[in-house]
């Protein structure tokens, strides 16, 4: 499997404003270039792509870089190019997951905060986001470019025959309405508007029917005692297709 992506940098910071999983084919490599021809026009992608994750936020870094610095202090020069990126961490466990049944296929990852930062649930960066989400669909200037840091949550279209859900389980309805808003409106037109086939990972004593209410939806990244339990779990979603929600205790 290799793993493509698309970086943006501005205001010093940097985004993931597209990426893609590729499923190789028997001793395959493709390079960047091939890449942007599977995906080229709409047809394309309908060919292509076989569904979308749907991530938190991103933390990768372009092949032949340093993943413990950060990018801006290195000299990748490559902003607004698609370029390869590692197979690290989450994208690791997906590609175990999926293992090679979408052999010459794609998978679309797209996050609910395209912005790079390890440190992105500090309350400071929530609240700016939170701030900037309630007037996002208002003529108002927000912190962050919409363009480049938010989903377009009511016009959404997710490519492929699922979307799978993998976002965490710290989405704060209370502290931070329209962050909820905001997540709410992606899940539902994804389910309800858009019909498509859904899938997660949820915490067995909060049900499957609480966990879609309160969109709740474990991530293969987040740090507990149920780590390899939610690992597990994905797994064990992915072996149907499209994947179905499985619980992890």
């Amino acid at each position: 499997m290799q793993y493509f992506g698309t970086l943006e940098t501005k205001y010093e910071e940097v985004f993931l404003t597209s990426s893609y999983l590729y499923f190789n084919k028997e001793d395959e490599q493709i390079d960047a270039k091939q890449l942007k021809q599977l995906i080229k026009t709409n047809k394309d992608k309908k060919k292509n792509i076989v569904g979308t994750i749907i991530m938190y936020s991103p933390l990768v870094t372009p092949v032949g870089y340093d993943s413990n610095k950060y990018l801006l202090d290195q000299d990748f020069d490559q902003y607004d190019e698609m370029v390869e990126l590692k197979c690290e961490d989450y994208i690791t466990l997906f590609k175990h997951a999926m293992g090679n049944q979408f052999e010459g296929k794609l998978v679309e990852i797209v996050n609910l905060f395209n912005l790079m930062e390890k440190n992105i649930d500090a309350s400071s960066l929530l609240m700016k986001f939170d701030q900037d989400l309630e007037i996002y669909y208002s003529q108002q200037n927000t912190e962050f470019d919409r363009d480049i840091m938010y989903l377009d949550c009511k016009n959404i279209i997710p490519k492929g025959k699922f979307v799978f859900f993998a976002w965490g389980e710290k989405i704060n309805p209370k502290e931070f309405i329209y962050i909820n808003n905001y997540a709410q409106t992606i899940y539902r037109r994804c389910k309800d508007e858009l019909s498509k086939n859904v899938a997660f990972v949820y915490k067995k004593e909060k049900t499957i029917e609480w966990s879609e209410d309160f969109i709740q939806f474990a991530a293969p990244s987040q740090a507990s005692k149920y780590k390899t339990s939610i690992h597990n779990a994905i797994k064990k979603s992915f072996e149907s297709f499209p994947p179905i929600s499985q619980p992890y205790s």
